[in-house]
């Protein structure tokens, strides 16, 4: 290789400690290429998460550019080991200037390793909740429902509570409806129940639970807690709503509303 950028260097007339940098930057810059890309197929033939794959491939890129400049370095015929002391001494002074980075940097191994979550899951972190995108070397990305961006450091991550929703099989939705209180509690419990056993996509185990939660001032109201397949949460919430709503109509089960009485009693002392 050294023979190649000296009779490259002679015929271009251009030094050769230049050559040899320039040259094996190139090269270098090939090999990382060609390395990265067979770390990927692997990483998608392998059972990892794959919101994981952009923090491991970057890391090795960076490791990979690190040897590659030491070795351009050294091919140019520069004695690695000053450089080498004075960018360990740098580090520290470094690693003090950017500790928040760094605690990032170890917070995104820890998620690696621990799996909090996996791309594609529904999360909520200090009430931002977003979906899994993929989980880079410093911050978490991930998507709203409005498809929205959000960007999370790994610091925050690992230091917050985290809720998952959507990694579990099954999920509960928990609903709440108010009907009057000359309505007959003990019809009201079996319309309710009705309405889980018609729809396909609410379980009857784990079973679920109906009853009277509170007493208001003008309403009695009830708890209703359905389980469901995670995926099918949202069109659930929605059924219960309309289904509801129908059938109390249907049976004559009032839901009630505020209600305003307005005395006018100016008007009747008028009258005397």
């Amino acid at each position: 290789m050294n023979e190649i950028f000296e009779n490259f260097s002679k015929y271009s007339k251009i030094p050769i400690g230049i050559v040899s940098i320039l040259g094996t930057l190139i090269i270098g810059a090939i090999v990382i290429r060609i390395i990265t890309t067979i770390v990927h197929r692997m990483l998608i033939k392998s059972s990892m998460d794959p919101s994981s794959y952009v923090a491991i491939i970057r890391a090795i890129r960076i490791l990979l550019w690190i040897l590659v400049g030491l070795s351009a370095v050294t091919a140019a015929g520069i004695n690695p080991s000053p450089y080498i002391a004075v960018l360990a001494s740098a580090g520290a002074a470094l690693a003090l200037a950017l500790k928040d980075s760094l605690s990032n940097v170890a917070g995104g191994i820890i998620i690696l390793f621990t799996h909090p979550f996996s791309k594609g899951d529904e999360i909520v972190v200090e009430d931002v909740s977003g979906i899994v995108d993929y989980i880079d070397i410093m911050t978490t990305k991930m998507h709203t429902f409005s498809n929205q961006d959000i960007t999370i450091p790994n610091s925050k991550m690992v230091n917050s509570i985290i809720i998952n929703r959507t990694k579990n099989d099954l999920v509960r939705v928990d609903c709440k409806f108010a009907v009057s209180y000359n309505s007959d509690l003990e019809k009201v419990k079996i319309l309710l129940n009705n309405i889980v056993k018609d729809g396909d996509i609410l379980l009857d185990s784990p079973a679920p639970v109906i009853g009277v939660r509170d007493y208001e001032e003008s309403a009695i109201v009830w708890d209703m807690m359905v389980w469901t397949r995670t995926e099918n949460r949202f069109k659930a919430k929605y059924y219960l709503g309309e289904q509801v709503k129908a059938v109390f109509q249907k049976n004559g089960i009032e839901i009630p509303y505020p209600h305003v009485d307005v005395r006018i009693e100016g008007e009747q002392e008028s009258e005397k």
